[in-house]
């Protein structure tokens, strides 16, 4: 059932049931549909340019969204979730100068935004972009007489987003109605979803794990709650009081951690980085009675892997990322060929959650296709049992005396070590050796300690040479360890990263 039907089925059997809430404002099912037929019809009204590139119907407008968690997202976001519009949905954490670009690349037919983005509205005006600050703009468009509901094709774009890449700008891409469809048929079973499944995400909207996690609590006509910002003490009363499921990146799931138990919570959804054992353990004892999800996916993939975590144990090898998410297929290649069981390659997916292409114009990296199988760069092997061992990413691999090391491989063992609570490898140039492994760990532990761990697990070439802890590490907007400021910290020596020499 496509997502504006279900939304329209629930705003009928069930009109007062709670839909979304972000900070004060609460919205039922029969309000948001009443709201994003109202939008549907302002936008109706608007002047329409050309996209190319997208798939829209001619009543279709691509709308920008650069509000980030402010409540106005809510009917916003849902409105391209259910009627024929598109969004560009933008993170009002990035710079100016790349908001300001990315409006410049697609040029929507209008932008909503907040009162304070001034430099924002400021581009959007020379670009004869309608600009509307939602403070003071929205009670107009909601006054607008509610339009009839069009059909949704499924091949039309609804979402424009963007990568989250830790070393390059974010690159953009189109999704269609018929990829999140199949998602959200998949995540309903592999998640064990019903409309009892209401369901706290504190992360930022404008990232795909919180956008995701918004669309698919709607679909299955529970409640949805955000927060305005990330605060861990709100976070843990809501999941206490509210929501029974939880869905955030390990960062965030971390900071919860550091609060008192919450047996309430029986179901929680993780991806953006893998869960090192030290956090899965705290997961386990923060929320004793939780189903961990924990999935390995692209935001132009899909759903990749999944490991499931109980009181019975996991699912998978801890060094793994799970095993082949339902109704994906996983091959392991290597110039246009599939590469035996064990050996390490380029990870490709075949299903039906792919992304066509980039809209980002000469992306050289990342996302391709060989005919039926889609990637974006990640390396790994497929073990005797199924499951699959994320190794990095083509371009990060480390060659150190001409041998060849991947990060994630050595991150996964170090992320193993008692005391360790995490652990980012990275490579720095030497003049002999080409290149040597520095580790940044995060935790408690000693050198000699590090080294009798790693010694039985990896080869000699693979153990770090240097070693430095650092209190927390910086993170990119979402949520994931920042490797380009944590290489400048190494190269001008910061003093946040203390080396372990002892």
């Amino acid at each position: 059932m496509p997502l504006g039907t279900a939304l329209e089925t629930h705003a009928r059997q069930r009109p007062d049931a709670l839909a979304a809430c972000i900070g004060d404002t609460a919205l039922s099912y029969a309000a948001l549909r009443d709201q994003t037929a109202r939008l549907d019809a302002a936008l109706r009204a608007l002047p329409a340019r050309e996209h190319p590139g997208l798939t829209l119907s001619a009543p279709a407008r691509l709308f920008a969204l650069t509000t980030g968690n402010h409540a106005a997202a809510l009917p916003l976001l849902a409105t391209a979730f259910s009627t024929p519009h598109a969004v560009q949905l933008l993170d009002p954490q990035w710079p100016e100068a790349l908001l300001i670009a990315a409006l410049e690349a697609q040029r929507p037919d209008a932008l909503f935004c907040l009162t304070d983005q001034t430099a924002l509205r400021a581009a959007a005006a020379r670009l004869w972009i309608p600009a509307y600050p939602v403070e003071t703009a929205l009670p107009d468009l909601l006054a607008t007489a509610p339009a009839a509901p069009l059909p949704r094709a499924p091949d039309e774009t609804f979402l424009i987003g963007y990568t989250s890449g830790t070393t390059s700008h974010p690159k953009a891409f189109a999704r269609s109605r018929h990829s999140w469809r199949a998602s959200l048929d998949a995540s309903r079973t592999a998640f064990g979803l019903t409309d009892q499944s209401h369901t706290l995400a504190p992360g930022p909207l404008a990232h795909g794990v919180t956008l995701y996690a918004l669309a698919e609590t709607l679909d299955n006509g529970a409640t949805f709650h955000a927060l305005p910002r990330f605060d861990a003490p709100t976070a843990s009363a809501l999941l206490k009081a509210e929501a029974p499921r939880l869905v955030a990146v390990p960062a965030l799931l971390q900071a919860l951690t550091r609060h008192a138990p919450l047996p309430t919570v029986t179901n929680i959804t993780t991806a953006g980085a893998k869960l090192d054992p030290a956090l899965l353990a705290a997961a386990r004892a923060t929320f004793p009675t939780a189903t961990l999800y924990e999935y390995y996916g692209a935001s132009e993939l899909g759903f990749l892997s999944l490991s499931r975590h109980d009181a019975h144990g996991s699912s998978a090898p801890p060094d793994t990322v799970g095993h082949p998410f339902p109704h994906v297929a996983l091959s392991i290649r290597t110039e246009g060929r599939a590469l035996p069981q064990g050996a390490t390659g380029t990870i490709f997916a075949r299903g039906d959650l792919a992304i066509d292409g980039y809209l980002t114009p000469n992306t050289r990296s990342g996302f391709r296709r060989e005919g039926d199988w889609a990637t974006v760069g990640d390396l790994g092997r497929i073990n005797p049992d199924g499951s699959l061992s994320l190794m990095g990413r083509e371009g990060g691999m480390i060659v150190t005396a001409g041998l060849n090391v991947y990060p994630q491989e050595v991150e996964t063992a170090l992320s193993a070590c008692p005391g360790v609570t995490g652990a980012v490898v990275l490579g720095l140039p030497h003049p002999t050796r080409g290149q040597d492994l520095v580790a940044l760990l995060t935790g408690d532990t000693t050198l000699a300690a590090l080294r009798a761990h790693l010694a039985p697990r990896l080869p000699r070439y693979k153990i770090p040479r240097r070693v430095a802890m650092l209190e927390d590490y910086p993170l990119t907007s979402s949520g994931k360890p920042d490797r380009r400021t944590l290489m400048d910290w190494i190269e001008k020596e910061d003093a946040r990263l203390v080396p372990l020499t002892a």
